[in-house]
This record gives structure tokens, sequence and C-alpha cells, in this order.
């Protein structure tokens, strides 16, 4: 519908699709077609009623003068009730000349007087006396309009009632009412196409905003992720905000995915050079000794470019599930607990004691289990890296405390390492720093991915983490995220 005159050649699959999705367009001509002939269906039936009650009204006024003449023709005679039919009554009627007539004439004393005996003309619904009653009745196989009169006779030497009734056809009628109908549904119908034809142009206005934007969108170069900045209508808003924000986020993304492209490139560079030259080098040693040191370096280069590409690895995952994922309720003592038992022996092995403080039963928050547990792992990693730099006759032990505050929870990671210079407390979390510890002495292994990896998934989280001194010695990091509140609807 909307399919530019040039454009490229779409995938065979992509025009199946586009032949069997719905149009839009097509919906709202046809919504627009039936809400207009219900509109006409309830017209047609008010026009119908109102020209019967027009036709009923026009004839019913001939009737009741007819009827009216017959009742001032009746007197009394020799003390007996008699009546002389006025030809003007007729005369008057005739003006419908397809219709008959019939009447009826009878008083309480004498009973029928003129007319037609059989004619059965007593009202279903309740007597006015003196007044001229109109119904519809059949008579001798046809619908029949019947005016009907009931009075007392006033004459001084009478006494009863006379009743009068003078019933007529409705062909007449019928054919005034459908001549009425006719003219009016003609014109109803003119109205309808006409309107028809209006919301056919008016979807083509309608659409049109819908088709700027898609304009607009296909008339990009390739990696043009700027928001859409032309103006829409206000029904049309809320779709170029939706489609500005996704954007946006592709765009932030893409950014993510370039950069840390381009510094996983400066990570790797690096090491594999250095792997390279290890290995030339170990080519051209003839002593066996030396060439077999010279292949633990390759190895102890291989094992840190494995460690490197698993980090990595590890913070691709946890990137694309920070922005894939959504959060939910979750004990924030599982993750931790689970990462405890995972470092215990990996720490044992290295001399370190893991402890794990805690009181609570529970500690519930909204987040994502899988991250928190990649971020206690990274920080009890990085913890019992640093506690491994200390003297052997020092104290090897990192503690994983978790404690309950006003509307948070505090998990604390404690090690009595060697700690982190102050200038380089706030630096630790960029991505692939390496900072310098206290003492100058030690260096410190690793990548600079780790921490980087704890500070996305903490922001993620709206946590604050914090790095501070552990007394005497050592690093403390801090992390407050949070409490469930008990008003988070998850999905």
């Amino acid at each position: 519908m909307w399919r530019k005159l040039l454009q490229p050649q779409r995938p065979l699959d992509d025009n199946l699709e586009l032949q069997r999705a719905p149009s839009l367009r097509v919906r709202f001509i046809l919504t627009g077609m039936l809400v207009i002939g219900v509109i006409t269906g309830i017209a047609v039936k008010l026009v119908f009623d109102y020209s019967q009650k027009l036709a009923d009204l026009s004839y019913d006024r001939l009737l009741k003068s007819a009827i009216l003449q017959m009742d001032e023709n009746v007197g009394m005679l020799r003390g007996d009730v008699t009546i002389e039919i006025p030809w003007s009554a007729f005369s008057t009627l005739a003006q419908a000349n397809e219709d008959r007539i019939f009447y009826k004439v009878e008083s309480s004393s004498k009973g029928f007087m003129t007319g037609y005996p059989d004619l059965n003309s007593a009202p279903e619904f309740p007597i006015e006396l003196g007044q001229v009653q109109f119904f519809n009745r059949e008579y001798a196989g046809e619908m029949t309009r019947f005016a009907w009169m009931k009075r007392y006779l006033t004459e001084p030497d009478a006494s009863g009632t006379v009743t009068i009734a003078l019933a007529q056809t409705r062909i007449s009628r019928e054919e005034m009412s459908a001549a009425i109908t006719q003219r009016a549904v003609q014109v109803v119908l003119v109205i309808a196409l006409v309107a028809i034809a209006l919301i056919v142009f008016g979807s083509q206005l309608v659409l049109r905003p819908l088709h700027r934007i898609e304009r607009n969108l296909e008339e990009r170069l390739a990696g043009d992720l700027t928001p859409i900045s032309m103006r829409t209508p206000k029904e049309t808003h809320h779709l170029k905000v939706a489609i500005n924000h996704f954007m946006e986020r592709l765009k932030t993304n893409l950014e993510q995915l370039e950069n840390y492209t381009a510094d996983a490139a400066h990570q790797l560079r690096t090491p594999i050079a250095s792997l390279k030259a290890l290995a030339e080098n170990a080519r051209d040693i003839r002593s066996p000794s030396e060439q077999h040191d010279a292949l633990n370096n390759i190895i102890h280069q291989c094992e840190s470019l494995s460690e490197t590409v698993n980090l990595l690895l590890n913070q691709a995952v946890v990137s694309h599930r920070l922005q894939t994922h959504q959060m939910g309720i979750v004990n924030l003592l599982e993750p931790i607990s689970q990462s405890c038992r995972a470092q215990a022996v990996s720490a044992l092995r290295k001399g370190v004691h893991l402890s794990f403080e805690n009181e609570l039963e529970s500690a519930l928050i909204i987040g994502d289990e899988f991250t928190l547990h990649q971020l206690m792992q990274n920080l009890i990693e990085n913890a019992v890296r640093y506690s491994t730099l200390v003297q052997p006759d020092e104290r090897l032990e990192v503690i994983i405390r978790v404690e309950s505050l006003l509307g948070t929870y505090r998990v604390s990671v404690i090690d009595h390492g060697v700690g982190i210079a102050d200038e380089d407390k706030e630096k630790v979390f960029e991505r692939f720093y390496r900072g310098n510890t206290k003492n100058q002495s030690y260096q410190i292994t690793g990548t600079g991915v780790g921490l980087a990896m704890v500070k996305d998934i903490a922001d993620h989280h709206h946590a604050n983490i914090t790095v501070n001194d552990t007394v005497p010695n050592g690093t403390t990091v801090c992390i407050e995220f949070p409490a469930y509140l008990g008003n988070y609807e998850v999905g």
C-alpha cells in the first residue's frame, strides 16, 4: 500500500509475507462501510416508520371528517334513532379512488341500523366516548384502517348510545408510504455512497503520516540511526517516539559493540604478539633446558590468553542478558551462596579461606539471578587474587557478609590482601584498566574486565558500589541493593 515506485528487490519470503499481511487501509474502509451500512439501515427503518405514520395521519383526517359528517346526521324520528348517510362523507373518501369503504352504524337501543352487519368494529383498547379512535384490523381479506366513534345521544327525548364505524382499505396509504420511503431511501443511499467515497479518499490522507515515516526510514543511509525529527499528528506521535527510542537503544548497543570489539582487539593483540615472539624464540633455542623454560613461558602465556578470552566472552553474555532479559523477584542469598560454594575449592587450593557471614533468612530484591551470580564470582575471584599477594605469614581469608539496612541489603566482600591505591579506587571499574597496589612491589595480574562487568551489573540493578580499605590492610567492596518492597509486577 505504501510501496515506493522504485525500491530494491525484496526476498521471496518478504514478498509472500507482504501479500499475506492484513491491510490497515482495507480494515479502515471496511469498518467505515460497516458503520455507514448500519446507519443507513437505521435511517431506512426510521424513514419507513415515519412514512407509515405520515400516510396514516393524512388519510385519517379524511376518515375523521367523513365519520363526523355521518355523526351529524344521527337523529330521532318518532322515538327511534335514525341516520341519513350524507353523500359528502363518501365523496371526501373518494380521493383514494383505489380503496374500498365499509361502514356500520348501531345504537344501544335499536342495535344494528345500517352498513355491513359482519363488520367487527369494536376496538381492543379502552373506549373514549365522544372521541374518534383509529386502529388497523383485517376485514374481507384486506388490512383495513378503522375510524370508530361512540357517543351518548343528546336529543331531549333520547337515551343510550350510538356507535359509528368507518373503515377504509390501506392501498392508497401504502402507495403514499412507499413513494415517500423510496424517495428518502434514494437520498440516504446517495449520502451513504458519498460518505464511502470520502472514507476511501480520507484513508489516503489518514495513513499519509505513516507513509512519510516509512519513506523517511527507507531513504536513510545504512547506519543512520538519528531520531525522526519530522512533525507528525498526535495519533502517530507515540509511534514516532517508540521508533526513536528503539533506534536510540540500537545506536547505544552498536556503539557498545564497536567499543567492545575495539577494546577486545586491543586487549588480545598484545598477548598474541607476545605468544608469537615466545614461540619464535623457543624455535631458535638449542639448549634443552632453555627451550623447556621457553615452552613453560608459552604455556603460561596461553593460559593468560585463555583467561582473557573467557572473560571477554562472559562479558558479552552478561551484556546481552542485561539488555534482553527482564528482571524478577530474586532471593539475593541464593546467587551469593552458590558463588561461595563454586569458589571455595579453588580458593583453598590457593591457600585462601572463604567465610560466608549471614543472619538473614531471605533477602528479596528485583534482579537477575544469573548476572548476580557472575557479579559475585568476579568479586570473590578478585578478592582471592589480592589476598594471595600478601606474605605467607599473613592472614589469607576472604569474608562475604550480607546485612539488612533501611530499605537495602548490603553485600560486602572483604579481603586482607595488599589493598588498592586510593587514586585507583574509582578507576578499577573501567574496562581493561589495571591499577597498582598500595605496595608497588606487588604486580596485579588480570585482564581488567571483571570489575567493569561488576559495575555494569550493579548499575543495571540500581545498586550502589563502593571500594574501601580493610583495617588493618586489604580491600572491602560494598554493594547496596534496593530491597523488594512488594509493589513489583513480574512480566
